[in-house]
C-alpha cells in the first residue's frame, strides 16, 4: 500500500476544508440575498394597484390568491378589465382561491361579457368555487350564449351534475 508524506496529507485536508468552507459562505450569502429580495404581501397587494407591468401584476395576483389574502379582493376585482389577458386570468382564479363572495358580481360581469374564451373560463371556474348564488344566472346566461367548446362542455357537465 502507498504511503503518502504526512505533509502531504495534511495539505490536502487543508484545501478540502477551505473549499467546504468557501461552498458554504456561498451558500450561506445566496440565501441571505434571497431573504432580502422577498416581497411582503403588503408590498404584492400595493403591486396590484401601481399600474405595473404584466409580469409584477401576474406575480402578484398569483401571491395574493396562493396564500388567500382577503385584503387584495378590490386591486384583483380591479385588474379583471386589465388590458393583459394573463393578467385577468391569474386575477380571477385568485379571486376564487381567496373565495370572498364580494368578488362574485365582478366574476360574473367577466364570466359573461370578456373577450377571452380563456378569461370566461376561469371566472367560470372561480365563481364556481366561491359558489355565490348570485352567479346562477349569469352561468346560465353563458350556457345559452357561449360560443366556447370548453365553456359548453363545462356548463354542460355541471348542467347534468346538477340534474343527478
Amino acid at each position: 500500500m502507498l504511503q503518502y508524506p504526512k505533509i502531504y496529507m495534511e495539505s490536502a485536508m487543508k484545501r478540502l476544508i477551505c473549499i467546504l468552507v468557501f461552498v458554504v459562505a456561498a451558500v450561506v450569502m445566496v440565501q441571505a440575498q434571497e431573504a432580502k429580495t422577498e416581497k411582503t404581501a403588503k408590498e404584492y397587494i400595493a403591486d396590484l394597484s401601481s399600474g405595473s407591468d404584466e409580469k409584477t401584476l401576474v406575480e402578484a395576483a398569483q401571491y395574493c390568491g396562493d396564500k388567500k389574502e382577503k385584503d387584495a379582493v378590490p386591486g384583483l376585482i380591479n385588474l379583471l378589465t386589465d388590458k393583459h389577458e394573463m393578467v385577468r386570468i391569474e386575477s380571477a382564479i385568485a379571486l376564487g382561491l381567496i373565495g370572498e363572495e364580494s368578488a362574485a358580481d365582478a366574476l360574473n360581469n367577466v364570466l359573461v361579457n370578456d373577450e377571452s374564451a380563456q378569461v370566461r373560463y376561469a371566472a367560470i371556474l372561480a365563481a364556481l368555487k366561491i359558489g355565490s348564488k348570485k352567479s346562477l344566472d349569469p352561468l346560465k346566461q353563458a350556457k345559452e350564449k357561449d360560443t366556447d367548446p370548453f365553456i359548453q362542455d363545462l356548463l354542460g357537465k355541471l348542467e347534468a351534475k346538477a340534474k343527478k
